[in-house]
């Protein structure tokens, strides 16, 4: 059996995993880069085998350092929610995740708020996918999170329309042209399913991790994407040709319900998301 990890070692192959290098490393966690090096060695003789390959001075995560990628996330997360509850003189970390299409409509006014109500707040924040959200949310990396669908534990906030976007010509198509964020999407799949519905054919011409991303092939004419238009903040297609879509659910999730970590951030994030929804 391996013997204990200290976390002082994890943080610091976090950190060069996070940052992508040993200097990069080493700002991080305010030690020198050779300091940081013998740390990544000595974690190394613990587990018994490299957990990066080395190229030079760029280290790239090998297969066992992402098996213990996984696990020393959940274990540092573990240690700093004990440290922050068992310390009721110190303010408790704003940890909240919200999906993409309301960084800027939700996220933002919502940070705006805690900051105004709690001074001296620190906050962590994870801007992702749904399926990224949850598995934060059980690695206990975040508290609270606006996710996409209705996952399990979920309060749902909101339901609006899918839309097509894109250019009109493209509906025609004989093969129609998706754009999406990369699986699992909801909105790509919803897409894809409608589509099979009424015997239209598909490909897939681009997926991408960011919401910005597709927003630019979409203006570019590159194909068709399915989003709601307050997401992707631009006019939706009006086709006969297309088939109609459902309505998506966005959901609030707490890792603990009602906990004082998440309160504030979830009262003022379905705020703005009924603000942002309201008749104008």
């Amino acid at each position: 059996m391996l013997p204990d990890l200290p976390s002082p070692l994890l943080r610091t192959f976090l950190a060069v995993v996070d940052g992508g290098s040993l200097a990069a490393a080493a700002n991080r966690i305010a030690r020198s880069e050779s300091a940081a090096s013998l740390q990544i060695a000595r974690l190394e003789r613990l587990v018994g085998q490299a957990l990066f390959d080395r190229d030079g001075r760029a280290l790239r995560l090998n297969p066992a350092g992402g098996v213990l990628l996984a696990h020393a996330r959940a274990i540092l997360g573990r240690i700093d929610a004990a440290r922050a509850e068992l310390a009721p003189d110190q303010a408790l970390p704003v940890r909240i995740g919200v999906v993409q299409d309301f960084v800027a409509e939700v996220l933002r006014p919502t940070l705006a708020d805690i900051k105004a109500a709690t001074p001296n707040a620190a906050f962590s924040m994870i801007i992702s996918n749904t399926a990224e959200l949850l598995q934060a949310l059980g690695e206990d990396r975040i508290d609270t999170a606006l996710c996409a669908g209705e996952p399990f534990g979920g309060r749902v906030v909101a339901r609006l329309p899918m839309q097509w976007f894109g250019n009109a010509g493209l509906a025609e198509a004989d093969v129609v042209p998706l754009i999406g964020i990369t699986p699992p999407c909801p909105f790509l799949l919803a897409a894809q399913r409608v589509l099979d519905a009424v015997g239209r054919p598909w490909r897939l011409v681009l997926t991408t991790p960011s919401l910005e991303g597709v927003r630019a092939a979409v203006e570019a004419g590159l194909g068709l994407s399915c989003r709601t238009e307050a997401g992707l903040g631009l006019p939706p297609l009006q086709s006969a040709s297309l088939p109609a879509l459902p309505d998506i659910a966005y959901s609030l999730v707490e890792r603990r319900h009602g906990h004082v970590a998440s309160r504030l951030p979830f009262e003022r994030m379905a705020a703005h998301l009924a603000a942002l929804l309201a008749p104008r």
